[in-house]
């Protein structure tokens, strides 16, 4: 898919799950009719789950105070919430456990004329509404996390015996910290390491379940990483596998959106590309970019193809390590900042 020149209103839906499983549904899908809303959301390919931030303005009363029921805001909430929360080796990746344990799943889509993907989806931490304006406008302030009900219901509990196969046991410790199994699979770790199985017994009774998927892990040849509440393995950078896996997920290869600025280096030859909103992009696979996508110039928002020379920046396929989305509804900025990595190479 490629990237398209012309756009023509901004769009955004947040989606609350609470508790009792009724959804409070906030959306601006057309030409700024609607609430307004603002997001901020980091996703990497590295080993911690992402944090995500949206606002919303002037929510009704009925909405604000299901969204209020369902946060944590004090030490003696959370105790209280986890009383008679259901606490084991297993948490549901689709957030059932968390709602059962009264908190929210919060889901922010956005994208262009009514056509939205989703930017994140994770579980409500804190919320804050505050007064502005002499007090005639109420701004909400919602922050999620991607790991909370792992952090906070999982429960590591299992004993494995020497010779155990590698993913039978972080297909445990993924249950426990909640995630889904996105590409973690026997093919996948067969493909990545062989026949790999656990030297010793194995016994683990409590403690992080991330933590102990990171013991597990870190001296293997391979790179995980947790992304869109899934847990996601590949090759390391110039490391070589049994089965020829290389250092980023297969997938669809998509351009980037509209460039809106002049590219830049970074450390170790990566590359900040900044561009209009872009949803599609995933971290941990590959990007395309071409001759045109760098050089065009519309209406004065892209960087011209003199400006890209200058940033040494050249087409190629590149793998996205991370994706920094800030957007607002009401005006400002609707970007997306691609960190790329050239790992295969820049031509193609």
């Amino acid at each position: 898919m490629g990237f398209t020149i012309y756009r023509r209103s901004r769009s955004a839906r947040l989606t609350v799950t609470v508790p009792d499983g009724s959804k409070v549904v906030v959306e601006n899908m057309r030409g700024n009719e609607g609430f307004r809303l603002a997001f901020e959301a980091t996703r990497t390919m590295d080993e911690e789950p992402g944090e995500f931030v949206v606002r919303a303005w002037n929510l009704p009363p009925d909405a604000l105070s299901a969204i209020n029921s369902s946060q944590v805001r004090s030490v003696d909430d959370l105790d209280a919430m986890l009383v008679d929360a259901s606490i084991g080796p297993t948490v549901a990746a689709d957030g059932s456990d968390a709602l059962a344990a009264g908190f929210a799943v919060v889901e922010l889509e956005a994208g262009y004329d009514g056509q939205v993907s989703r930017i994140f989806r994770a579980i409500g931490a804190r919320t804050r509404t505050e007064a502005t304006d002499g007090d005639t406008t109420f701004v909400t302030r919602i922050v999620a996390a991607e790991n909370l009900d792992g952090a906070l219901l999982g429960l590591p509990r299992s004993t494995f015996l020497a010779g155990t196969p590698t993913i039978e046991v972080l297909t445990e410790l993924r249950r426990a910290a909640g995630l889904g199994p996105g590409n973690a699979t026997p093919a996948t770790m067969q493909a990545l390491l062989g026949d790999s199985r656990i030297d010793g017994p194995y016994h683990v009774s409590g403690g992080q379940a991330l933590e102990r998927i990171r013991a597990l892990l870190q001296y293997l040849r391979l790179r995980w990483f947790i992304d869109d509440r899934e847990l996601w393995l590949c090759a390391r950078d110039e490391v070589p596998t049994p089965g020829g896996v290389p250092p980023w997920i297969v997938d669809a290869i998509e351009e980037p959106d509209l460039m809106i600025g002049r590219p830049s280096i970074l450390d170790g030859g990566r590359i900040m590309y900044p561009s209009l909103l872009c949803p599609r992009a995933k971290v941990g696979r590959l990007m395309r970019l071409t001759e045109g996508g760098l050089s065009l110039t519309t209406q004065g928002l892209s960087a011209n193809a003199a400006q890209v020379v200058r940033a040494q920046v050249k087409p190629g396929l590149y793998r996205l390590d991370k994706v920094e989305h800030v957007g607002d509804t009401g005006g400002g900025p609707w970007t997306s900042a691609l960190t790329l990595r050239p790992t295969v190479g820049a031509s193609g």
